[in-house]
């Protein structure tokens, strides 16, 4: 089990590989499409490498509407993995 700690170094990692930017240069209020010119082709590595890590499914389309910051997609992808292991 991940802590959300974790989960969120994580994320950064897999964001940080997919975007090719520096983890440390993530803004957590930035958006995906705005900021970082984020498409399907960037989140596909960064949910795929999240749903083998968790050992959760996120879907592509759901990510996309609910999550427009960082942040949002770290607290989404958080409350998921706590969701499927009913913690």
């Amino acid at each position: 089990m991940k802590t959300d700690a974790e989960i969120k170094e994580l994320f950064l990692d897999y964001m940080a590989d997919a975007f090719l930017i520096e983890k440390n240069e993530i803004d957590f209020d930035k958006r995906f499409r705005e900021d970082y010119a984020a498409n399907s082709m960037k989140f596909f590595p960064l949910l795929g490498g999240l749903e083998d890590d968790l050992g959760i499914e996120i879907s592509l389309r759901d990510f996309q509407n609910e999550c427009h910051t960082v942040r949002q997609g770290i607290d989404y992808v958080t409350a998921l993995y706590h969701k499927e292991l009913k913690i």
